[in-house]
């Protein structure tokens, strides 16, 4: 039930599915169920994991736009849930959802499956390069074919080529013992990346789209870009 004090949650610390006391939460919008009313109602709830003692924030959200009919034909408004911390999604559109379904792969068990994790964070670097063309075996030479053409700076290619050591390394289980901070950091390195190759240039898109629109002919505007 969504008032009910407990709930069924995987916890992204540890890793377990299991009923979590709800510790508080906050609410606020504006609805009337009963007399078909919901402009909009957002809803923070923070659970504890009674495993690994962990708190989990929980998200819910409706609005006027998501109004359906039930079973009997009544109108209801169907809750968008998603758990907003730890984070364990990327909520970007500008990003393939292949490559966006790897990165959330890695996210959701960078707590409590370090090898893994990293190894899911070297493949979402491979299906970054592969999309932007490269053709090269290796994922090395694929680095470097890239980084060739003009689409990663020196920074990020030192970035990519980190990430494909650590990778290596917690498949192979050689040269180094993966710890937390290294999936920490590999998991900040590999969405460095992705904004650089896909969130940036969108938002720039953005940007640019609206001052065309507000400034049609604007020269200075154009001459800036």
């Amino acid at each position: 039930m969504e008032g009910s004090k407990e709930r069924v949650i995987r916890c992204f610390h540890c890793g377990n599915e299991t009923q979590m006391q709800r510790m508080g939460g906050y609410s606020w919008g504006t609805e009337d169920i009963e007399n078909e009313v919901c402009d909009f109602t957002v809803v923070y709830e923070l659970y504890a994991c009674p495993v690994c003692h962990r708190a989990t924030l929980y998200g819910r959200y409706r609005d006027e736009t998501m109004i359906r009919a039930d079973e009997d034909g009544r109108p209801c408004w169907p809750w968008n849930k998603q758990i907003l911390f730890p984070v364990n999604s990327l909520e970007d559109e500008a990003v393939p959802k292949n490559i966006k379904e790897a990165y959330e792969a890695a996210l959701k068990i960078k707590e409590f499956d370090r090898n893994n994790c990293m190894m899911a964070l070297r493949r979402t670097l491979e299906l970054m390069l592969l999309e932007r063309g490269a053709t090269k075996w290796g994922l090395k030479d694929k680095i470097e074919e890239i980084a060739a053409k003009g689409l990663l700076p020196d920074t990020l290619k030192e970035a990519s080529s980190l990430a494909k050591f650590f990778g290596d390394s917690a498949a192979h289980g050689k040269e180094l013992e993966i710890s937390a901070a290294d999936v920490e950091i590999m998991a900040k390195l590999i969405r460095y990346i992705m904004e650089y190759l896909y969130i940036l240039p969108d938002q720039i898109q953005i940007c640019k789209k609206r001052l065309e629109t507000e400034n049609p002919g604007n020269g200075e505007a154009e001459t800036a870009l």
